[in-house]
């Protein structure tokens, strides 16, 4: 009875939209509203030949599943929370809050954005905090790499390695990576919705900095404006339901959103974008699988120690080399002189190129030592296709650095301003301040964290006394506040567009959306049942699956 009443509803909802008025199918529902998915992405129970993943996915940019491979790690057995915090508990990860760019950046032991593993698992159940880092190295030795990214150009071109661990109920907006990557659910069950690259003019997209490969959506997955972006109705999309052991491949530039339910760990591993694929040298020559082995055995172009910068999003090293190429053979004369360098690197960071004979700084004309070791003025085309890795690498750092890979990025999320306003304001209020209560408002009014609390406080505080009084407000010509004049470089134009444009749509609150991806409740259970108890990571389809396979049905009839 309950659901014959919950289907009229639908149906006469879905008839007064599309029948009597001019509001579009889909219009402020969940993502996928719009329009029934065209297909489940195609799934295998065994993995496939690194040739035959090449021909039929990864060349054509189209996700592919593989059903329990993730069970070949050791780390979907051994991964409970008391035994990373036992083995791995002092290496540092990024952390970021369950709804992607919402809410406060979260604060860890380490700072703001970094935690210990340790004080992650401690808090993370009560907490708006999830792990988006880069896999310490240490952990390498538990995590098993698919075989068909074991030999040929695969297994050359991988190029980091992510962890994901979240207590459920996170969810990302609509984005696309710069890079390849095979997402492995080691514990926990995920929804993806994917939407193909040959939708893209379709997608209302944030405005990305040129040469921005990657990027996200303006379009809110939880109430999809149809009316402000009416050619979204003409996107299809496909879906998978993720369970514990099951990996996906998700191609580059291919939108994907992303749910997450119950205890979440997932270890993603990041390959190039590929032209072209040769299975040469090490790749079997009757097209069967090599063996499986562990990722501490391969070589990953950018990796992390667990403690300090991390690496996490930087270009892969072949593109410098492809760029600088590129530029030589533009130049006319096979290779590229140091005023051509420069313009190139100026292209690269997005900054107005000089006049001849103009200098460029020291950062600049480091890096041209690196290119030209012999001092001949110039760097040919063979000079380039065989400079080393490092030499890329350090011009790729020099290009990109990005302050939230730093162990300070404090540092750069608060204004010099916004400390010395509040140093002020704190110190006028009260005759003296203690160290502990300095350090309790800097979490409050600046969403801090006691480390660096702790380190302005004895900035200040210049002559040891553990106290401070509004005498120690620093003059405009101090430098106590210099580290928070730290810049990020590159403008964020993304960034700002969210700010502008979808955050004021987004729920305040963490509440959660149920969408329209169908799930089968046959699926067997990882076994985890750490979070038996603990409802806030339910599935939003859990509670009337049913229910919810049949309005899907029924407007699709309509």
């Amino acid at each position: 009875m309950q659901r014959s009443a919950f289907l009229a509803v639908t149906v006469c909802a879905l008839l007064s939209v599309s029948g009597t008025s001019q509001v579009p199918v889909g219009h402020l529902q969940p993502l996928g509203s719009h329009r029934p998915a065209d297909k489940e992405i195609d799934a295998y129970d065994e993995v496939i030949s690194p040739e035959e993943f090449w021909e039929k996915y990864a060349s054509q940019r189209k996700p592919v599943v593989f059903r329990g491979a993730g069970r070949h790690s050791a780390a979907m057995g051994l991964w409970t929370d008391e035994y990373l915090s036992r083995q791995y508990g002092r290496l540092e990860v990024k952390l970021e809050g369950k709804r992607e760019k919402l809410g406060k950046m979260p604060v860890g032991e380490v700072g703001v954005g970094r935690d210990t593993i340790e004080n992650f698992l401690k808090t993370y159940k009560n907490e708006d905090k999830y792990i988006v880092s880069q896999l310490p190295e240490p952990m390498y030795t538990q995590v098993s790499v698919l075989p068909c990214l074991l030999c040929g150009t695969f297994k050359r071109r991988l190029l980091e390695v992510n962890l994901w661990v979240s207590s459920g109920g996170s969810r990302s907006l609509l984005h696309r990576d710069a890079d390849n990557a095979i997402n492995c659910l080691l514990h926990g069950r995920k929804d993806w919705i994917m939407v193909d690259p040959a939708y893209d003019d379709f997608v209302s997209m944030a405005e990305e900095n040129e040469g921005a490969l990657g990027g996200f959506s303006l379009v809110n997955v939880d109430k999809v404006n149809l009316v402000r972006h009416p050619d979204f109705k003409k996107v299809h999309w496909t879906y998978s339901n993720l369970s514990a052991g099951d990996c996906i491949f998700i191609p580059y530039g291919h939108f994907h959103q992303v749910r997450s339910y119950e205890r979440n760990v997932a270890v993603s591993v990041l390959f190039a974008r590929l032209t072209e694929f040769s299975s040469q040298p090490d790749c079997p020559d009757n097209g069967s699988l090599p063996a499986w082995d562990l990722l501490s055995n391969q070589h990953v172009a950018w990796s992390y120690p667990g403690h300090g910068e991390m690496s996490m999003g930087n270009t892969d090293p072949e593109h410098i080399r492809e760029l600088l190429l590129h530029a030589s053979q533009e130049s006319g004369k096979g290779y590229i002189d140091k005023q051509l360098f420069m313009e190139e690197l100026c292209s690269a960071k997005e900054l107005p190129k000089r006049p001849p004979g103009q200098t460029y700084g020291p950062d600049f004309e480091q890096c041209w030592t690196l290119v030209d070791p012999d001092e001949d003025g110039k760097v040919t085309a063979d000079e380039i296709s065989s400079m080393a890795d490092a030499t890329l690498k350090q011009l790729t750092v020099f290009l990109e650095q990005d302050p939230a890979n730093m162990p300070d990025y404090e540092y750069y999320s608060l204004s010099h301003e916004a400390v010395r306003a509040f140093v002020g304001t704190v110190l006028r209020r009260k005759k003296s301040v203690s160290e502990k209560d300095f350090i309790a408002e800097y979490s409050l009014r600046l969403d801090g964290s006691e480390v660096f609390g702790r380190k302005l406080f004895a900035r200040l505080d210049s002559t040891g006394r553990g106290y401070l009084t509004e005498e120690d407000i620093p003059s405009s010509s101090s430098n106590v506040f210099d580290e928070y004049y730290r810049d990020y470089g590159k403008e964020d134009m993304a960034n700002r567009q969210f700010e502008k444009v979808l955050r004021p749509e987004l729920e305040p609150e963490d509440i959660e959306v149920p969408h329209n991806i169908p799930r089968d409740e046959s699926e067997p259970d990882d076994g985890d049942d750490d979070d038996a108890d603990d409802d806030d990571g339910a599935s939003p389809l859990e509670e009337d699956s049913e229910v919810r396979f049949q309005s899907t049905a029924s407007r699709t009839e309509l």
